[in-house]
């Protein structure tokens, strides 16, 4: 409402100045001007709804949709009085008040393409679906430009999805949007993006799977390209709806050698083994294996595959890869699930995960990789596992409280990732009343050694050591529930009140502390955590 460029129209210079005190939020001078405007000029509708603009933003609701409708009921035409109604009625949540605006106004100017566009987006708004394909059909007729008809078929596809009749929407809009998008393409009009991702949605939505492949693997397909890789997903995706396991591995196969990284095709490709493996699906004598290339269908193949990523990894001086590191734990996972003896071809898990901690150890997310697969370790293996992660842990020299700390952030990190797993696999439930007390002193020691990493931190960041204090404060929890003792449940809330003033974003800490106040009957102190 602000800037309206370059003034011609005399009346555009009139009303500039209420526009002025609108913008500026100094509505009752604009209504003063407005006034003033109207005693000379009684015939100038938007000086009435910007005047009404100004009486609802002061609190005056009845005022302002009196004033409002008066200028409504004359069916205006002028483009700052539309534009004006439409402000007043968004602020006023009337949104349908909007259609009958414009659609008054297609009526009288029945071929403007800004007043049919409105119209549409009007409909939009209020989830007019049906009226919104024919003002959208209407629109395309007088003006035939591509997206105009498709905002029709894409309002068909929305009648679809809201249609309480799933029959009805299988048997009429979206065979209809199907037929509409295809004449389109039979006259090869298809222009944009966002028309082939239209088709696909409709094909999918109908099960068309092999349609929908043919579409994407076409010349159609070449236009999606705002997605990294957005028609590889399409297609594996449908390749695994259509049990197409052959072209599934190979693809999988093919992008993996572009991005060992890229997670989301490690499981497609381990599926798609194991799924040939059980059909029993061997390669044609002569000719390619499948339409995307070759297919690994046994395991030592895969396994010479993941084994290749990793070779890859280790000969890098720096910035090595996750995947095919978590890929050969996942594998291992898997073949020891159905029971396969190619499990020891990819070598024992505990070493493996080692390696993995020697390599990722200083990262956050080394946790929650390695935590998925610390079931391949036999219970025996436990202690074993964690003695080895703390040899490869950086700590200085004992200071006077007997503890050895981290002297920076990324051996901080390693430190933390090893009592993270040693809570995992149970080693701290396993331990006395004496021996928990022992390691809380232990951890809140680490905790307030690690504040010194954060003292430039910002108040919405997090202190490097925040959870050596939230695990010192799941093992007072414990005890609490193990002792019965009251005392645990208070220097628990002590120490995160703590953690909180250190770290007044951390979520973790006010979320313990809210299931603690609850537990204790404590909702006064419950409505009063930030």
């Amino acid at each position: 409402m602000a800037a309206r460029g370059h003034v011609q129209d005399p009346n555009d210079r009139r009303l500039r100045p209420i526009y002025d005190y609108l913008d500026n939020g100094n509505n009752k001078m604009a209504i003063q001007q407005a006034d003033k405007l109207l005693k000379k000029h009684k015939d100038l509708h938007c000086a009435k709804v910007l005047k009404a603009i100004g009486l609802q933003r002061t609190g005056k609701q009845d005022e302002a949709f009196t004033l409002a409708q008066e200028v409504a009921t004359l069916e205006p035409t002028d483009d700052n009085s539309l534009q004006a109604l439409t402000i007043l009625y968004r602020e006023m949540h009337r949104p349908e008040l909007v259609t009958k605006l414009y659609e008054a106004a297609v009526k009288k100017v029945p071929l403007s393409e800004e007043y049919h566009s409105h119209l549409f987006m009007a409909y939009a708004r209020v989830g007019e679906y049906k009226k919104m394909q024919q003002a959208g059909m209407a629109l395309y007729k007088i003006v035939p430009k591509n997206p105009y008809y498709f905002w029709s078929v894409m309002s068909l596809v929305m009648q679809a999805i809201s249609a309480q009749d799933e029959k009805l929407s299988q048997t009429m809009f979206l065979p209809l949007a199907e037929r509409m998008v295809e004449k389109m393409v039979k006259e090869e009009k298809i222009e944009a993006e966002a028309e082939v991702q239209l088709y696909f949605m409709i094909l999918e939505r109908l099960g068309k799977c092999v349609e929908a492949l043919e579409v994407i693997r076409g010349p159609l397909g070449e236009k999606l390209t705002s997605e990294l890789q957005s028609r590889e997903n399409k297609c594996m995706m449908l390749y695994q709806r259509l049990q197409r396991w052959a072209e599934c591995n190979a693809l999988a196969h093919k992008l993996l050698l572009k991005n060992p990284d890229d997670w989301q095709f490690y499981p497609a490709y381990f599926d798609s083994l194991f799924h040939l493996m059980d059909q029993s699906w061997s390669p044609p004598e002569e000719g390619q294996h499948c339409s995307e290339g070759s297919v690994h269908h046994t395991v030592t193949e895969v396994v010479r595959f993941v084994e290749d990523r990793i070779k890859g990894e280790d000969s890098k001086d720096s910035h090595a890869l996750r995947g095919p590191y978590l890929a050969r734990l996942e594998l291992i996972h898997r073949l020891r699930e159905r029971g396969c003896p190619e499990e020891s071809m990819l070598g024992e898990p505990l070493e493996l995960m080692v390696q993995f901690f020697g390599k990722f150890g200083d990262k956050p997310c080394c946790i929650t990789d390695l935590k998925i697969y610390l079931h391949l370790l036999s219970p025996e293996q436990h202690v074993q596992f964690i003695n080895r992660l703390s040899e490869a842990v950086p700590l200085g020299e004992q200071g006077e409280e007997g503890f050895a700390f981290p002297d920076d952030t990324k051996a901080l990190q390693r430190h933390l990732c090893v009592c993270q797993l040693s809570r995992a696999l149970g080693l701290h439930h396993c331990l006395d009343v004496d021996g928990k007390l022992r390691l809380i002193t232990e951890l809140k020691a680490h905790y307030h050694h690690g504040l010194k990493f954060g003292k430039n931190a910002l108040k919405t960041e997090l202190q490097f050591s925040d959870m050596y204090c939230l695990m010192a404060s799941h093992i007072y929890i414990d005890l609490w529930k193990e002792t019965g003792e009251e005392d645990m449940v208070w220097q628990c809330l002590g120490l995160l009140l703590e953690g909180l003033s250190h770290s007044p974003s951390n979520a973790q800490f006010k979320l313990l502390l809210l299931l603690l106040y609850c537990h204790l009957g404590a909702f006064d102190m419950y409505n009063t955590t930030p």
